[in-house]
């Protein structure tokens, strides 16, 4: 009898211990339903605290990319590295083993991160960002070589949350901040803080700028917004928003859409009503604007259909009262990865942010000649760093200016900076008095649309030029028989002569960059008005 007790009890037991096993199996399932509910929300605050609960009774290489992504994407890079470590004890996924790489390179680990770009490279041959970043790895110091030219100043309206995307203002500058205190209930998941505004930053009589104020409500609304352009004297801007007016505007994974919208001062005044621009389809985003300074060309980023990768940058331009469809600026400048932040300056370089080109970690800010396959140019150091570096403008002189960064040492998040430009002095070496010195004159560079080029000496009948007026014939030093059309210092002035040019019909037509003192010509150009063939 007391056997078949010991038995029952046993039994109970162990029905207990099965019971409890699977009460809290099942409760260990709600909680990573709800991480995975918060994740997908982009909820990354919310959903690693439940991670990191469950990682402590469930040995998961999934959970550790888990929380090893939701710290990078919150930019806590260290805790980042921490737990992509400990998923590293297992294979890791292919794109997981470029995450990690990337993580280490951002903290300035270049060695074990050289090891993790190699291996993705193996396991993704097609897959040249990797590839890229080990040329970066391999011409480092290249990167420092420009740490004399660049100084970097604080810039004391900095909070300890998110500062970025400056714009020129006429009385200072206009910026994104998230700098405002909200409640719980108000704040934006992904970073757990405020949406974005618009504010504007005075300068005063000494040059500083000013306590920042937020921009009326008509611009800023309760999503975020930021950042934005400013043209026409500071009587006109566009700007990013997030286009939230319904269900029938978000995606199919919950997210909200970029828009861009316009703006312009009534009597030069309060802004306008803002209107959204018809770009393209709506369901996809357009944001980070910037006018060129004639006003006729329009560059965003965005991740619509038919780009290289992630988001690309587009240039849109002003014609009849309206922003033509967008055009690609192509896989030179745009990569598998993220292009964003584009600034177009006076003489028509694009500078941009990109974590596509290889660099040195994060975003890197680099600057590129628009004309066929122009070089893509990295800033450096100290403009660029482990982090991520992004919404680079510079001044109408070209010797200073913003841009943003969440380097180590900041006030916190996304800061502004603001940087310099001086250029090393010659060295100076004495001479004796009666020794002569050559000085060889650069050639000063000028873009012109050509039309077309021929190796029959004879002038082009009047009929095919379509009574184009101010055409140029050159005779080539190369044989050849050159037409060209105008002669620009921008490049933007001479993309909007293309555009005029071949919607004639001259669809061969392109950009060429030429000296101007040294063209290939053996002579001035002739107009051919005078040369036409009866």
């Amino acid at each position: 009898m007391k056997t078949i007790g010991i038995a029952i009890i046993s039994a109970v037991l162990v029905f207990c211990l099965e019971l409890q096993a699977q009460n809290n199996q099942v409760k260990l399932q709600k909680k990573q339903e709800e991480a995975e509910r918060l994740f997908d929300q982009f909820d990354y605050p919310a959903a690693v605290r439940i991670y990191e609960e469950i990682s402590s009774v469930l040995d998961d290489q999934s959970i550790y990319l888990r929380i090893a992504t939701c710290y990078h994407k919150t930019g806590d890079l260290l805790s980042a590295e921490e737990w992509y470590g400990r998923a590293a004890s297992k294979e890791l996924p292919i794109e997981a083993q470029y995450q990690y790489a990337e993580v280490l390179m951002s903290n300035g680990k270049y060695e074990e991160a050289r090891a993790w770009y190699e291996v993705h490279t193996q396991n993704a041959p097609q897959d040249n960002r990797s590839k890229k970043k080990l040329a970066t790895l391999a011409h480092i110091t290249e990167y420092h070589k420009n740490e004399t030219i660049y100084q970097l100043h604080e810039v004391d309206i900095n909070s300890p949350y998110s500062d970025f995307g400056p714009t020129f203002h006429r009385e200072g500058i206009v910026f994104a901040s998230a700098r405002e205190e909200v409640a719980p209930g108000k704040r934006y998941n992904r970073t757990n803080s405020a949406y974005l505004d618009l504010f504007l930053s005075r300068y005063d009589e000494n040059g500083v700028l000013g306590p920042p104020e937020k921009l009326s409500k008509g611009i800023n609304t309760k999503y975020h917004e930021g950042p934005a352009t400013i043209y026409d004297d500071g009587n006109k801007m566009i700007f990013t928003r997030n286009n939230f007016y319904g269900k029938a505007n978000k995606k199919e994974d919950n997210t909200i859409r970029l828009k861009l919208f316009y703006t312009d001062r009534t009597e030069g005044k309060s802004w306008s009503k803002p209107i959204a621009l018809q770009l393209v389809e709506e369901q996809y985003s357009f944001g980070h604007p910037s006018v060129s300074q004639d006003g006729q060309l329009l560059y965003f980023s965005s991740d619509m259909p038919g780009g290289s990768g992630g988001t690309d940058l587009y240039v849109s331009q002003f014609s009849n009262g309206n922003w033509s469809k967008p055009k690609n600026l192509g896989d030179v400048i745009n990569t598998k990865g993220n292009e964003m932040f584009p600034f177009i300056n006076q003489n028509g370089t694009l500078y941009f942010a990109s974590d596509g080109h290889g660099g040195l970690g994060g975003l890197d800010i680099y600057q590129a000649n628009l004309s066929p396959n122009g070089p893509v140019e990295n800033l450096g150091a100290p403009i660029n760093s482990g982090r991520d570096d992004f919404a680079f403008v510079l001044d109408h002189s070209g010797s200073w200016g913003y841009f943003s960064s969440n380097r180590p040492g900041g006030a916190g998040d996304d800061d502004l900076y603001r940087f310099t430009m001086k250029m090393p002095e010659p060295i100076k070496e004495e001479m004796p008095e009666d020794t002569i010195i050559m000085v060889k004159k650069e050639p000063e560079y000028v873009y012109t649309v050509q039309i077309l080029a021929l190796l029959n000496p004879k002038t082009v009948h009047k009929s095919f030029l379509q009574d184009l007026e101010g055409v140029l014939k050159h005779n080539g030093k190369d044989g050849f028989h050159r037409y060209t059309y105008g002669e620009y210092t921008g490049w933007g002035n001479a993309l909007k002569t293309l555009e005029a040019i071949r919607a004639k019909g001259y669809s061969d037509a392109f950009i060429r960059k030429v000296k101007r003192y040294n063209e290939l010509s053996t002579g001035p150009g002739r107009d051919v008005e005078g040369l036409y063939e009866t």
